[in-house]
């Protein structure tokens, strides 16, 4: 690991727990935005990867729906010590695979029919080589879906009454967060733009089959409080989320 992911992988060990009850399948992130939308609409002796398995209850959601097989990575102990906790038995037959890696080292596994994750994806330091290591890791026509903070939302902040644009869309930016939901704690973390992502995955070889902005399902899931980041008010106005649905052609 370099030394950013290793910083970033010191962060997720220790702020790990306040992540367990957080969105998972079927939800593709806060408000259970994507819920309605099925975009995992054959399970039944299917195969999964899912990067950034974080606490495994999405891992578990689908072995209870007859997956076949299910591997789970994730770079952080405390996130693999909980998704193996949810699915011990599955473990123990050889139905659930955990690696705990960072997403830009290859693992070797056989080709699955699906590659997904809810909220990882946007950590990677480095999305050309994770980006070739999914496409690598799926059945020719196999998908790829993953999830992640809209861009524009992260621009938005509250301040004074009002919502204002705090950065520029157009400003791709590495940020060091200092104190990251935890005293002490630091997090690197790039944005890019929308269109960066959808160039991305294609230098990589996947056909965009489909891309969602989806509108809030459970405000109760958000903030009252239009400070905070995930607030109520704000994902009534612009998309907290986007969702890519690729296919390896």
């Amino acid at each position: 690991m370099d030394n950013k992911t290793k910083i970033n992988n010191k962060t997720w060990n220790g702020v790990a727990d306040l992540f367990f009850e957080a969105s998972s399948l079927p939800t593709w992130g806060p408000f259970s935005v994507g819920k309605d939308l099925k975009l995992i609409n054959k399970i039944k002796g299917k195969t999964f990867l899912e990067i950034c398995c974080g606490s495994g209850r999405s891992i578990k959601y689908l072995m209870d729906r007859g997956a076949k097989k299910l591997i789970g990575l994730d770079f952080s102990k405390t996130q693999i010590d909980e998704a193996r906790k949810h699915n011990q038995d599955n473990v123990d037959s050889g139905n659930v695979e955990l690696f705990q890696t960072p997403m830009e080292t290859i693992i070797k596994i056989k080709p699955v029919d699906f590659v997904f994750s809810v909220y990882g994806i946007g950590w990677t330091l480095n999305p050309k080589r994770t980006f070739a290591n999914i496409y690598s890791y799926l059945k020719p026509n196999g998908k790829f879906i993953w999830s992640w903070d809209h861009t524009f939302f992260t621009d938005v902040d509250y301040e004074k009454g009002k919502f204002f644009v705090k950065y520029s869309y157009h400003d791709e930016k590495e940020l060091e967060i200092k104190n990251w939901k935890k005293e002490g704690f630091t997090a690197h973390i790039c944005y890019r733009k929308t269109s960066t992502w959808f160039k991305l995955l294609r230098e990589a070889g996947f056909e965009i089959v489909g891309y969602y902005e989806p509108k809030p399902i459970n405000l109760a899931r958000g903030h009252s409080d239009p400070k905070k980041y995930y607030s109520i008010q704000k994902a009534k106005l612009i998309p907290s989320s986007f969702i890519f649905e690729c296919v390896k052609n």
